[in-house]
């Protein structure tokens, strides 16, 4: 296994065909953009990387498979998803390759490659060295990690630029639909990467929609109008970038807020509402290390932007973009700069110009 910029361009064919297969026409164009960015690679390779797929290597299971750490023999180090043997998982395969295959941006994790031999249907991305966000905001006991809050503010910025970017630049409108803390991967400058799209849906500013990749005739797109898109799929990431942070100002899961003392509230709104109103203690509701640290302002500032995340009505609530340039105000304070030239297509990373991309050359597994 050997890195090589040739590589991207000459092993991608079968990927390219096979992707096009798969959204039948929808993605031509996206798919083309797959050459130079995600290779086919070798199951046997991979193996070897991972130590054979070896406990020792695990980085965490997941719903569709296992993440396994791997080490090129250049010492070059990736993320390798080995998914379940179950068919059913088909369509998530899919989804990531589509979702991932063409964007390069600094707030998304970056897919490297696929490898589809035989049963078995592996993801290659780039390792991310900082774990989740998930492991920093549950810290098990005797466990020291800590986030202090300009970190939380940069960690906030960073997932709404990045969901910002799918749904208004991306050169088809994504929508992630199952963000949560454990799909958030922090590098080691904290910054977050999106991952886990294999749920996401993809559609074109047309409105055609992939729909479904087990088929490959005519019923594998469909049309989806502008008012379900906007207020059914878009609006769901809105929500739960709200509960992303409410769980970044008390540490606990969206099931433990639900489960608060005040059982008067009827919805979360409800309970933010009234925690912004009364006059009870904060501190009874934050994580216990933002405690006396005077963030309690800017902590109602963003319980606030939260509570508009999660308004009952989708319509409601605000779109990504406005939550980004909201949650910059309070990141200038701590030198995080508002990009405001987030929708402008210079902002995306390529392969060719991010030096935290690795381009593999693979030989084939035949």
């Amino acid at each position: 296994m050997t890195l090589s910029k040739k590589g991207t361009k000459n092993a991608n064919k079968e990927a390219d065909q096979f992707i096009q297969l798969q959204t039948k026409g929808l993605l031509q164009e996206g798919s083309k953009k797959l050459e130079g960015m995600v290779t086919k690679m070798n199951f046997i390779e991979l193996s070897e990387a991972t130590n054979k797929f070896s406990t020792n290597n695990a980085l965490g299971l997941g719903k569709i498979g296992v993440m396994y750490k791997g080490m090129l023999p250049n010492g070059s180090l990736l993320a390798v998803k080995r998914l379940h043997g179950c068919q059913s998982f088909e369509k998530q395969f899919i989804c990531e390759l589509l979702a991932l295959g063409t964007m390069r941006h600094n707030n998304i994790v970056p897919l490297l490659g696929f490898c589809r031999d035989r049963k078995e249907k592996l993801l290659v991305y780039q390792y991310i060295s900082n774990g989740n966000l998930y492991d920093w905001l549950h810290v098990r006991e005797g466990n020291d990690k800590i986030l202090e809050w300009p970190l939380r503010i940069k960690i906030a910025m960073g997932i709404a630029r990045g969901l910002a970017w799918l749904h208004h630049k991306c050169d088809f409108q994504v929508v992630h639909l199952n963000l949560s803390s454990n799909c958030i991967l922090l590098d080691n400058n904290s910054e977050p990467k999106i991952s886990n799209f294999g749920g996401a849906k993809i559609s074109t500013f047309e409105g055609a929609m992939f729909m479904d990749s087990n088929e490959t005739d005519s019923s594998n797109s469909s049309f989806v109008d502008h008012g379900v898109w906007e207020l059914g799929f878009i609006k769901k990431d809105v929500y739960d970038f709200g509960a992303l942070l409410l769980e970044l100002i008390t540490g606990n899961e969206l099931i433990q807020i639900d489960n608060y003392p005040n059982s008067l509230c009827e919805s979360l709104v409800d309970w933010l509402t009234h925690l912004l109103t009364s006059s009870c203690d904060i501190s009874s509701v934050i994580d216990k290390s933002l405690i006396g640290q005077g963030f309690d302002g800017e902590v109602f500032q963003i319980l606030r932007i939260a509570c508009t995340c999660l308004k009952p009505s989708p319509a409601q609530r605000p779109t990504m973009l406005e939550l980004y340039n909201t949650i910059s105000i309070l990141g200038e304070r701590y030198g995080i700069t508002n990009d405001s030239e987030i929708l402008r297509q210079s902002e995306i990373a390529t392969a060719s110009t991010s030096n935290e991309i690795v381009e593999v050359e693979i030989t084939s597994t035949n």
